[in-house]
């Protein structure tokens, strides 16, 4: 009798043990279906995302292509590829609208015009926003609107220039004027300009090119842009726009307050009375997030920064290199959301 009373409290023990142990399998396997819950939640949710948007592309109708040109149509060589040339010339001949949206001058924007040879004017947004022109491939240009940096602010900026010892640049027309003071500067303003594809003129002080008056748009080149960022960004708060070089960051643009690509599309939208639900663009710097937000739908090259991917519709699966816009362009065309007649359909 003692030995059974003895392995009696063994066993109950066994007992508590088997269902302990039961307890914390059930709690695991419960962990294990939350856990499986959860990535089937954020599958639907990210497979919905996406259908969503594909299914918004579809429904939509997009009579209006706008165009960055530095690493989106241009090639990493800066060159017209020769499919996208050929889609835009073909766009245009359809009716359908097409702008370009560039940080370059006009003076960089030429070149790549007179190669389109289209048969009439485009708008041409041009400084990141500041400067909006009607140009045609033979060379004609008529103002649309301007919003110049104002004089308080370039007096800061050629200030903040001169104690960093950076080189500065203005954009006023159709010019860009520049005032190198060593080799480094004079280094650094070859390299923008085979960049834009042009030279700038250049000037024997800041007192000449300050005389120029208001520019559209100031350039400072510095081989550490995000220091000169920090460092305007102390010094002027909210005073100015400010953007990163793209798509080699060796400059920073200042802009007036409220300028940027995205403002301008906006403006050139209600002056030309075009919905920009209709407009699609195409980008791939910095200076092209918030023009990708306000159009109807933004494509970012597959080349993109990760922060330019971040605010579009849709990221392509095709660099600049590889004619990524004219392959999109004709799958919009492919599934009849991209025409002329899109505007009066909706």
């Amino acid at each position: 009798r003692n030995s059974i009373n003895e392995e009696t409290p063994s066993l109950a023990g066994i007992g508590m043990d088997l269902e302990k142990r039961n307890q914390g399998i059930g709690r695991k396997l419960l962990m294990v279906a939350a856990g499986m819950g959860a990535l089937v939640g954020c599958y639907y949710v990210f497979s919905r995302r996406h259908t969503m948007l594909r299914r918004s592309a579809v429904r939509a109708k997009f009579s209006t292509v706008a165009l960055d040109l530095d690493g989106t149509t241009l090639n990493t060589k800066h060159k017209l590829p020769q499919g996208n040339k050929e889609m835009i010339q073909k766009l245009v001949n359809m009716g359908i609208n097409v702008a370009v949206a560039t940080g370059r001058s006009m003076s960089g924007v030429y070149e790549h015009l007179r190669e389109l040879e289209l048969i009439k004017p485009i708008p041409v947004l041009c400084l990141n926003g500041a400067l909006c022109l009607r140009a045609s491939s033979d060379g004609k240009i008529s103002t649309i609107f301007t919003d110049p940096v104002p004089k308080e602010s370039t007096d800061k900026v050629v200030t903040l220039a001169n104690e960093l010892d950076f080189m500065v640049q203005f954009y006023i027309g159709d010019k860009v004027y520049a005032v190198p003071k060593n080799a480094k500067h004079v280094e650094l303003m070859k390299r923008y300009e085979v960049l834009a594809g042009h030279p700038q003129i250049q000037l024997k002080d800041t007192a000449e090119l300050e005389a120029l008056g208001p520019p559209a748009k100031i350039l400072v080149l510095t081989e550490d842009p995000d220091k000169l960022i920090e460092v305007a960004q102390k010094r002027f708060g909210g005073e100015l726009h400010l953007v990163r070089g793209s798509p080699e960051p060796f400059f920073v643009e200042f802009l007036a307050k409220g300028v940027c690509k995205g403002t301008g599309l906006m403006k050139l939208c209600k002056e030309l009375k075009i919905d920009p639900q209709t407009v699609v663009a195409f980008g791939d710097g910095d200076n092209d997030m918030e023009f990708l937000q306000y159009a109807g739908y933004g494509c970012a090259m597959k080349n993109a920064r990760q922060v330019t991917k971040d605010k579009a519709d849709v990221v392509l699966e095709w660099t600049n290199d590889d004619e990524g816009v004219a392959r999109q362009l004709q799958r919009l065309l492919d599934q009849g959301i991209l025409s002329p007649t899109a505007a009066k359909e909706e």
